[in-house]
């Protein structure tokens, strides 16, 4: 298998045949697309997600709480904690940990949120540290969302810019290669983009301005996303690749590294689907959050396509592969 998210045929293969007794209280499984489960709490509902962080030499504490919170948010429910297993690797310092540990402490408490439980073990399985986070929210029953409510002729809308979080892993891990080619200013604020990747407050507003579906931009991008989106709900889509917010910083770094920033690593992006996408912009403005409308979701016989710069229409393919695994694994010699 290659690095990276499985496949939607790999996943119904390999995966979603195994799920275990059906119960009514479960009211979201697992699926193509849906990153967190939802369980009928009565009046209100639980809604649980979990993810590994393996890609990030620094920060992976943060990213981990981070990435598990915004999935937890995309179905418009507020994080209550997470719950954290690490696995080391053998002859990894107590630093390490300590950092890792602190790294979490310190998001968690920003975001207003508890540190749970977990697990903590040195293991001579993996070769680097890899942080797996669950996260635990709470919505109400009426008000919960997943990415399987895009309608078509619904608005797509999204929030910040494509590939925050890959430019910012990008810039820290490059610091000097980018900063000799393209100036210590714009590495320094690429590197900054790892302060934004957090949706809790882009989830919590839109669900409230009237949001049908959502789904945050991780791995593959703002087009692996956006395809879920579409799997899940059964719907096609139009994308407007000139409506999509490109910061200048990712557009240098991918243009000097060969990546396109619609395939990035996008944590930080929350894609919405709304009945009227000018009113959401207008919402999430209010609340500080830039946002923008960039394609609309089709009858499913319609397809899934995307309109390029050049004004020509080509069909919506997410890369196999999230552009930056793939040029790591270039740089190492896979």
């Amino acid at each position: 298998m290659k690095v990276g998210k499985l496949s939607a045929a790999q996943l119904r293969r390999l995966v979603l045949p195994y799920r275990g007794r059906s119960r009514p209280d479960v009211l979201v499984g697992p699926g193509i697309g849906l990153d967190s489960a939802v369980v009928d709490f009565g009046q209100e509902v639980c809604v649980v997600s979990s993810d590994p962080i393996t890609g990030a030499a620094k920060g992976a504490g943060r990213l981990a709480v981070l990435v598990a919170t915004n999935d937890v948010a995309a179905c418009g429910a507020a994080p209550v904690g997470v719950q954290a297993v690490l696995l080391l690797a053998e002859g990894a310092k107590d630093a390490e940990l300590e950092e890792l540990m602190a790294d979490i402490h310190v998001e968690a408490d920003r975001l207003g949120i508890s540190v749970l439980g977990g697990h903590t073990e040195v293991t001579s399985r993996v070769r680097e540290t890899v942080a797996v986070v669950t996260a635990i929210g709470r919505a109400r029953k009426d008000r919960y969302v997943t990415p399987a409510g895009a309608v078509p002729g619904f608005d797509m809308v999204v929030t910040k810019a494509a590939g925050l979080e890959g430019t910012a892993i990008l810039a820290a891990d490059f610091r000097e290669e980018l900063a000799r080619a393209l100036g210590p200013d714009v590495v320094s604020r690429a590197v900054a983009f790892g302060q934004e990747i957090s949706v809790v407050k882009d989830g919590l507003v839109a669900v409230e301005a009237g949001a049908r579906a959502m789904h945050d931009a991780t791995e593959g991008g703002l087009l692996g996303a956006v395809d879920e989106m579409c799997e899940a709900s059964g719907a096609g889509c139009e994308l407007w690749e000139d409506a999509v917010p490109v910061r200048p910083e990712t557009a240098e770094i991918c243009r000097h590294l060969g990546l396109d920033p619609l395939g990035l690593l996008s944590s930080g992006m929350m894609i919405i689907a709304a009945p009227d996408g000018a009113a959401m912009v207008n919402a999430l403005g209010r609340a500080g959050i830039p946002a923008a409308t960039v394609g609309r979701f089709v009858e499913p016989s319609a397809g899934r396509r995307i309109r390029g710069r050049d004004r020509r229409w080509r069909p919506l393919a997410p890369y196999p592969q999230d552009e930056l695994w793939r040029f790591l694994e270039v740089r190492d010699g896979g």
